[in-house]
């Protein structure tokens, strides 16, 4: 993908400072400008975001054991934890949700029409990463959102839920926007209903590293993930789901995707997988053990987070994440998606960098409706694709293995900005 100038933007200047006032203001910070202070962030904050990021990239062994929240938001120096947190991981998770958000955008998708305001939930909300991404996508990238709403947050860790209530209300205010949230205390099984029978219906839904932190197969948890979209999701509502790009992970969320297929082809369902594949063919990544597809998305950090990256030895310049965009309806993605033209078979997003070959040739490998593909590209102006990006209109020939591209349209957004 690229990123809109204006959501990279926002997240070089403003955001710091909206974040520091919401710190401020519930007592986790003494002033903002301890953010600038690298004796704090290296006494204070440091410690716990090695931490977290020890916890959070657990060997691919345990990395479905789950994560009992309360323990990471209550024991020990439970504020500067917190803290850490919102500082460290918040932004960019938030951030991914928000690209996700701007890839509907560029590519011309219409939020449906509400009667009313917009119902909008959160599973696994944690402190709203995902509904405040959408904040954030809405703001920079919009795609029509109703004007004005609600969002349902669904969390088993009391204390996270407050601070994303609070979180998410400070965040609307402070863009203009007319939207507030709802806390509901809870912890889901996912094998089991996830909603009570005598929740409302939402039109729109999200999951921020939700998924992962169960130990169930796809298998398993699909059946009721389909049982509770055709309760509650709204017809044309649509389901934003944001897991991480790690090997075990990302595999995991593309054989949600395989299951959620399967299930589909012999039911009445109206369920229909729209990104990033473009399309509900066969994963070209689950062919081999040992591959797997995610994106990655260039940001400008907030300076205090360039800061925290150094002490720490992480580094945020990239986002990695695998994602799917699930919507209810009976639309065809030409219909859905106005930048796109010709037929679905020429049409092919890149899911690897573009390695050059020469100044003039690239190469890459591809996913359309007849799987995945090795393909070499020369485009006549030189610019070349790279991860993310969607090729229409594309005349090809050759085998899977290596395919020669003669002809395509890049579907570039018209405001954006790749970072080197």
């Amino acid at each position: 993908m690229r990123v809109p100038v204006s959501l990279v933007n926002a997240f070089q200047t403003d955001f710091e400072s909206v974040l520091g006032d919401f710190l401020l203001q519930n007592q986790l910070i003494d002033g903002k400008d301890l953010l600038d202070n690298r004796r704090y962030l290296t006494r204070s904050i440091a410690p716990h975001v090695k931490a977290f990021s020890e916890l959070f990239n657990r060997k691919e062994g345990n990395q479905t054991d789950g994560i009992d929240r309360e323990d990471y938001w209550a024991d020990g120096n439970a504020k500067n934890k917190r803290l850490a947190y919102l500082l460290s991981f918040m932004p960019p998770n938030l951030f991914r949700v928000a690209s996700v958000w701007a890839e509907l955008h560029r590519l011309g998708f219409q939020f449906p029409k509400v009667d009313g305001e917009l119902r909008a939930l959160e599973f696994g909300a944690g402190v709203a990463s995902g509904a405040c991404g959408v904040l954030a996508g809405e703001k920079f990238a919009p795609i029509g959102l109703p004007a004005s709403g609600s969002f349902a947050l669904i969390e088993q860790s009391k204390a996270a839920l407050s601070l994303g209530a609070d979180w998410l209300d400070f965040l609307a205010a402070s863009y203009g926007q007319s939207y507030h949230s709802r806390g509901f205390h809870r912890r889901i099984e996912l094998n089991e209903a996830w909603l009570p029978r005598n929740a409302p219906s939402f039109h729109l839904m999200i999951m921020s590293f939700f998924l992962n932190e169960s130990p169930l197969s796809p298998d398993e948890m699909v059946l009721e993930f389909i049982k509770m979209a055709e309760n509650h999701l709204e017809q044309e509502g649509l389901i934003l789901i944001v897991e991480p790009a790690l090997k075990q992970q990302s595999r995991k969320l593309l054989l949600f995707r395989k299951a959620l297929i399967d299930k589909l082809k012999n039911s009445t369902s109206s369920l229909k997988i729209l990104l990033p594949c473009l399309g509900e063919q066969a994963c070209g990544a689950l062919v081999k053990e040992e591959d797997w597809c995610h994106e990655e998305v260039d940001w400008m950090r907030p300076n205090y987070l360039r800061e925290l990256d150094l002490l720490t030895g992480l580094d945020r310049r990239t986002l990695p994440f695998s994602y799917l965009v699930i919507q209810k309806t009976k639309k065809s993605l030409n219909e859905l998606f106005t930048k796109f033209e010709g037929k679905d078979e020429e049409r092919y997003r890149l899911v690897s960098p573009s390695k050059n070959l020469s100044k003039r040739t690239s190469e890459f490998f591809m996913c359309g409706q007849d799987g995945k593909r090795r393909s070499r590209f020369s485009p006549e102006n030189l610019e070349h694709p790279d991860r993310g990006e969607v090729l229409q209109n594309v005349k090809l020939h050759g085998e899977s293995s290596l395919t020669q591209i003669d002809e395509a349209k890049l579907l570039p957004p018209e405001d954006s900005i790749k970072i080197i």
